[in-house]
Order: C-alpha cells, then sequence, then structure tokens
C-alpha cells in the first residue's frame, strides 16, 4: 500500500468543485425538510377539538429559519387521523434524511475514484457514510428500519461506528438515530472538513 504522502488527492479546483456540489445538495436538502416540519401527534388531537374545519398551521422551526428557509404550512387533521398516516408523514422526513447521506456518498464517489489510495479511506466518518448509503439505498425508508437479511453484519457494524462518533445521542439501542441537528448536520459538517483539510 502507498505511504501517505503517495495517497492520490484531489486538485485544488477538483475540491473546491465537490464543495461546492455538496454545499448545494446540503441546502437542498435543509429546504426540503423546512417543508415537512415536525408534528407531535398531540397537536392534531387538540385542534380536532378546538378548531372548526380541523386546520392547524406550523411554522419551520428556527433551526432552518437561521438558514433562510421559513415556511409556514396549513394542515388538516384529517391527514393525521389515524397513526398509519401519522407514521407515514415522519416516514418522509426520514426518507429525505436517508437520501442525503446516499447522495452524499455517491457525490465523493464521482469525484474520488480510487478509495483505496485516497488519504480519507480509513477514516470513521466516511466509513460510517458508505455504510449508510449501502444500507439505506439497499432497505426500507421506514423509521422502523431493519436490515435486509444478509445485511445484518454491515447494520452492526455502520450501528458500533455511529455509537463510537454519536453515542451521546443513541436513544434507542437499536437502531441509527437519524437526528438533524445531533446527526445529519454535525455528520455533514464533519465530513466538509475532513475533506478539506485532508483531501
Amino acid at each position: 500500500m502507498k505511504e501517505f504522502d503517495e495517497m492520490i488527492r484531489l486538485s485544488p479546483e477538483d475540491k473546491q468543485e465537490l464543495l461546492e456540489a455538496m454545499d448545494a445538495q446540503y441546502s437542498t436538502y435543509l429546504r426540503a425538510r423546512s417543508l415537512t416540519p415536525y408534528i407531535h401527534i398531540s397537536i392534531t388531537d387538540h385542534v380536532s377539538s378546538n378548531q372548526p374545519g380541523g386546520f392547524f398551521l406550523i411554522s419551520s422551526s428556527p433551526l432552518y429559519q437561521d438558514f433562510g428557509y421559513s415556511s409556514h404550512i396549513i394542515f388538516k387533521t384529517s391527514q393525521f387521523d389515524t397513526e398509519e398516516k401519522y407514521r407515514q408523514y415522519q416516514d418522509i422526513g426520514h426518507w429525505i434524511n436517508q437520501s442525503f447521506l446516499i447522495e452524499l456518498k455517491c457525490m465523493l464517489d464521482s469525484f474520488i475514484t480510487d478509495w483505496n489510495h485516497c488519504p480519507l479511506k480509513d477514516d470513521e466518518y466516511f466509513k460510517l457514510l458508505e455504510k449508510c448509503r449501502h444500507l439505506f439505498a439497499h432497505s426500507s425508508y421506514k423509521l422502523d428500519y431493519r436490515p435486509r437479511k444478509g445485511h445484518e453484519h454491515d447494520y452492526e457494524y455502520a450501528y458500533r461506528l455511529y455509537k463510537q462518533i454519536f453515542g451521546h445521542i443513541d436513544k434507542t439501542n437499536t437502531e441509527i438515530n437519524l437526528s438533524i441537528d445531533d446527526f445529519v448536520i454535525p455528520f455533514y459538517k464533519k465530513l466538509v472538513d475532513l475533506i478539506s483539510d485532508k483531501l
């Protein structure tokens, strides 16, 4: 194997292009999530009993407003009148989170053509991204994600990495928590830092 100083790095122009492409994808991701605000199930019960017509308004959280994505969305309570409908809505956000990580890995692969000689090859953050991409691209997008048969080892490895890096936010002890502000955003920013410093 090549020594570290013989590792293949991107040219400054390619690195800048990659970082700009990642930033554009990140902005699209944040905008998509700002349009799928978190809705606690209790709000639908409160609205149903207190407002005629069963409509309620949700504003995008300060997290997205800080990025310039401010929305006010009117929902009808009938969109959440069963547990299945409510869970389906939650699954949309989960799917967007997974899709963002899948796209990030695909984007990196279009710039890094030889991972075996990449300075980031053995970095735990990039290993976690690789495992997440594989698992999410070949599985259900649902919140109660379980690995496909035959992929349990990959999931266990990804989960060990996740706990090692983001153990402070692990709440379930069974699955990767795709919290936007606790996991997705810090994870993305760390990947950007590593690319900037080492690639």
